[in-house]
């Protein structure tokens, strides 16, 4: 992981990851106009939009980037004849910027009946050509970052099982996991530990383990280890 990705990640951890309230889905539907969601809690979102609609009514497509083969994917979709408004809902952490280009003029006159949806977790993640053509509602939260529940300074291998333990109980979801693995990284930083480039490996793997949607406890374990002094 470079420095670029790490300072990302730090600053998405600012945001609230708590659900953010909802978007009523017959304004949606009444709407009529696609859309760009800036949220900073995906996993509510899909939640909320699987449990609202049918399931003939909505795809969903739950991605790390949109690529170009998304993109083709998702036009395809789009063209399926419907006589009954569809949500096209697309959730990605980052949006290539081809397949951005590839979605423009689809976006911009979209089929009879075809809402999209696009989420992202920052302005910066779509193109303003993009922006130009949709209605944005920004449904992320400021919040101040909590510290790590851990000292990492006097870390031990029972307090690190006595951590895993409680997150996996309390079935953090993937978004969350990013955040604690965010505060760790505060928290190193904050008592001068340093990152050596094993280091910076385990934080890359525990960061794809939790885009891969690995459970957080088994994600963050070996980070939380290799922290353990003696």
């Amino acid at each position: 992981m470079d420095l670029k990705q790490m300072q990302d990640l730090h600053i998405d951890s600012k945001a609230d990851f708590h659900a953010p309230s909802k978007i009523n889905p017959q304004f949606i539907t009444a709407f009529k106009k696609s859309c760009i969601i800036i949220s900073n809690d995906f996993e509510s979102e899909k939640n909320y939009l699987s449990n609202t609609y049918a399931k003939e009514d909505i795809r969903i497509y739950d991605l790390e980037e949109l690529k170009i083969d998304d993109a083709h994917e998702i036009i395809e979709e789009a063209h399926i004849a419907t006589t009954k408004d569809k949500i096209i809902a697309i959730f990605a952490f980052s949006y290539n910027h081809y397949a951005q280009n590839a979605l423009l003029k689809i976006l911009e006159e979209p089929p009879t009946h075809i809402i999209f949806m696009l989420y992202i977790t920052a302005r910066n993640k779509l193109i303003p050509t993009i922006f130009s053509r949709l209605v944005v509602f920004n449904k992320s939260k400021k919040i101040h970052a909590k510290p790590l529940e851990l000292d990492l300074t006097r870390l031990t291998i029972p307090m690190v099982y006595e951590y895993v333990n409680k997150l996996e109980k309390e079935h953090i979801s993937y978004e969350q996991g990013r955040k604690i693995l965010s505060q760790i990284l505060d928290s190193m930083i904050a008592n001068n530990i340093l990152l050596d480039e094993k280091g910076l490996e385990r934080f890359n793997m525990a960061l794809h383990a939790l885009y891969s949607k690995q459970s957080v406890h088994i994600a963050l374990l070996p980070i939380l280890l290799s922290l353990v002094k003696g």
